[in-house]
């Protein structure tokens, strides 16, 4: 049962920031808690690993972001995964802890308080080399990124599309 004052969606970034663009969850859902949606909560999950599992508890939605690898993509590559998709391609999201938000999601499953909704969406890294902040490849595709984001939290109802519009036109 979702608790009274929790936010009923979660934007949850994953990373580590120390290491270029392994922390692009991290800078994508400072962005996404920079526009202040009504009704999505956002959290910066860094390495956490397995212990961001009480977060994603009896949510309607959990939204990832993170940096990505397989599948025959390529550096720069924005990847949206939902659902099923993602304990399917674990090996795709990408941590410093190889115990992560899949995890996470697959013990809520067990304790039967898996979300209704999951996505991640990333980006293909350009550089893991340690260095603080992205490479200028990622960063230039942080605002597709975004704007994935956006598009699965309006599919999930958990914003209008006037809020989309509004968002989306903001990060031309």
């Amino acid at each position: 049962m979702q608790e009274p004052d929790r936010a009923p969606w979660l934007v949850l970034g994953i990373g580590n920031e120390l290491f270029s663009d392994e922390g692009l969850g991290i800078a994508a859902s400072h962005r996404i808690a920079a526009m202040a949606l009504p009704g999505v909560e956002v959290l910066d999950g860094g390495t956490l690993g397995l212990a961001i599992a009480p977060e994603m508890d009896d949510r309607r939605g959990v939204l990832v972001f993170d940096a990505v690898v397989g599948g025959g993509a390529t550096a720069g590559d924005v990847l949206v995964l939902r659902d099923e998709e993602i304990p399917a391609t674990r090996q795709m999201l990408m941590s410093v802890h190889q115990i992560g938000v899949v995890d996470a999601l697959l013990a809520a499953e067990l304790a039967g308080t898996k979300p209704d909704h999951i996505a991640a969406c990333g980006i293909v890294p350009n550089s893991l080399e340690v260095g603080w902040g992205l490479t200028p490849e990622t960063e230039a595709q942080m605002g597709a990124l975004l704007r994935a984001g956006l598009e699965v939290l309006c599919e999930w109802g958990a914003i209008d599309d006037e809020t989309l519009i509004r968002q989306t036109a903001a990060l031309q």
